[in-house]
């Protein structure tokens, strides 16, 4: 398989959800009471409320903006946004009676798209890591122009407005959605944008262009540069924002080094957000150095995808990156769930998305036995218990499998994935996530975020991690059968009558995944880690896709 059509391989699932719209406004209107009801908005915890009120905020804001004949409502969400950036970067109380009496003359779509502020959840994106961005660079605008991308750039978008504001600059901002391939993605200006752009360009201002990113590609940000130019601005006037600072040469837009090197570029670091006591980290892998006796046992990772990880400064506890406001708190409630059960640490905020756990140690199983083999089955009886959600179309995964087993095997097959026990999965079933206690009891430290993530498989059915088991543990049919048959006898659900297509997407899934990562790595440890892995996986599939 070629670097090409590996890239075509389906890892990243869309973050993209219909919602009502009556729940999303009653979401923002209830933190914003929550937030007005606060007295110490220098506090740790004032900060996070905002921050959640300011997400809900921007997401909304960007549901309606990408709606046909919603450009007013936008507008005058806008201003709510605006006023919860302000609060943010300031450390003041919100001025919101304005902006929420015109938000509430005009009424909006009852069902909304709403999208994932990925690097909220995910990637430890901290709406002041552009504070500290401008602060750090010298920026000379009698006017600024901030266009923010869609999705999160909207929030972004505000963050800087704000900013700018703070320091007696004038400062506007409008948001844009680029469309087409996500690796060559254009931008046309409608006519109010282009009205914007040309009287910020008669006065004179300088052009911010935020996101998060740049992504494989960076298209997303070159082709709003590229408009902005089209348009008449000079590319000396557009600055770029991106949240990471990538090899620009290896990115996969066309002629993306010599395009995007036309423009100024900001790269945000690392954030320096974090909770008081964080001290070296163990993210992007690190955490090995300290699991395991030889690097000849360390499992392969992809460090950009990885949650940031942070020892405290003794050594005895982990903070680890859940997410800001409500995606955080709904991680660290599963957490919490799985800890009571007795199947990882207690957990506990340490605020700025973080949550806070002892640092475990203890054995990594090496073979599988019939103790581990039950408590496996019991685990996954566990998690269709108590994690269930409602239940979501699979049709989506459906796809994956079908499209991935078609491009990197060349078998067409019909993926049918029934849905009877729907949940949100732990999806990291490999020997190497757990550990034994004293007791012979297996503990895994890191069940509850995987499972709901920018990867497939999303919420789906509890067959994905009962595959999963069989799958990464390498189960021979005697003691795939004992795995089945346990979890039937603890669960009463026949997961077998469903099992044969969710080892086949799993296994599938898996392998792409690794394909990606390879081609994204240089050579190296973490290359060849991944392409052995994928090796398995293809060997796994090869008689079952087959068949």
């Amino acid at each position: 398989m070629t670097t090409a059509d590996s890239w075509k391989l389906l890892v990243f699932r869309d973050g993209q959800r219909k919602r009502a719209s009556r729940e999303l406004l009653g979401g923002l209107l209830k933190q914003i009471e929550s937030v007005e009801s606060l007295s110490d908005f220098a506090s740790q915890f004032a900060r996070d409320e905002l921050i959640d009120a300011l997400l809900r905020a921007g997401e909304l804001e960007c549901a309606v903006a990408d709606e046909q004949g919603c450009h007013r409502q936008a507008g005058a969400l806008s201003r709510i946004t605006d006023a919860l950036a302000q609060a943010l970067v300031h450390g003041s109380r919100p001025r919101l009676e304005a902006a929420l009496s015109e938000f509430g003359r005009d009424s909006i779509p009852a069902t909304l798209t709403v999208s994932t502020p990925e690097g909220f959840c995910y990637y430890a994106l901290h709406p002041l890591d552009y504070v500290d961005l401008l602060n750090e660079h010298q920026i000379e605008a009698q006017q600024a122009a901030v266009i923010g991308i869609r999705s999160i750039g909207t929030t972004l978008s505000a963050v800087v407005r704000a900013w700018f504001h703070g320091r007696g600059v004038s400062a506007t901002r409008m948001t844009v959605r680029p469309s087409g391939h996500p690796f060559d993605r254009e931008l046309l200006f409608h006519h109010e944008q282009r009205q914007w752009v040309s009287e910020q360009l008669e006065a004179a201002a300088q052009f911010f262009v935020v996101d998060e990113g740049p992504g494989l590609s960076g298209s997303s940000f070159l082709s709003v540069a590229e408009a902005l130019v089209e348009a008449g601005v000079p590319p000396r006037q557009i600055v770029l924002l991106p949240s990471s600072n990538p090899d620009f040469s290896k990115l996969l837009a066309r002629n993306a080094a010599a395009r995007w090197n036309r423009f100024r570029t900001l790269s945000l670091k690392p954030t320096r957000r974090l909770p008081a006591d964080a001290g070296a980290s163990v993210g992007g892998g690190e955490w090995r150095r300290r699991v395991f006796a030889s690097q000849s046992e360390w499992p392969p990772v992809w460090g950009w995808t990885e949650r940031q990880k942070h020892l405290s400064t003794d050594g005895k506890l982990i903070f680890r990156f859940d997410g800001h406001g409500r995606y955080g708190r709904e991680v660290r409630r599963r957490s919490e769930i799985v800890a009571i059960h007795g199947w990882g640490p207690r957990v506990a905020a340490a605020g700025e998305g973080f949550s806070v756990s002892p640092w475990l140690e203890g054995m990594r199983p090496r073979e599988v036995d019939r103790n581990i083999l039950i408590q496996l089955a019991r685990y996954c009886a566990f998690r269709a218990q108590h994690f269930s959600c409602d239940p979501v179309p699979q049709s989506d995964l459906s796809h994956m499998a079908q499209v991935n087993l078609d491009r990197s095997l060349g078998i067409s097959r019909r993926m049918e994935l029934p849905l009877e026990r729907p949940v949100i999965a732990d999806a990291r079933m490999m020997p190497h996530e757990w550990l034994l206690s004293q007791q012979n009891h297996l503990i895994k430290f890191d069940a509850s975020s995987h499972g709901d993530d920018h990867f497939y498989p999303g919420p789906t059915d509890i067959a994905w991690d009962v595959a999963g088991a069989i799958v990464e543990w390498k189960l021979q049919k005697p003691d795939a059968d004992l795995l089945v048959d346990e979890y039937w006898r603890v669960s009463g659900d026949r997961v077998a009558i469903r099992l044969e297509n969710y080892l086949l997407a799993y296994a599938v899934f898996r392998m792409a995944l690794c394909l990606s990562a390879a081609i994204s790595l240089g050579p190296g440890m973490e290359k060849a880690g991944f392409e052995a892995a994928a090796a398995g996986y293809k060997t796994f599939l090869g008689p079952r896709a087959a068949a």
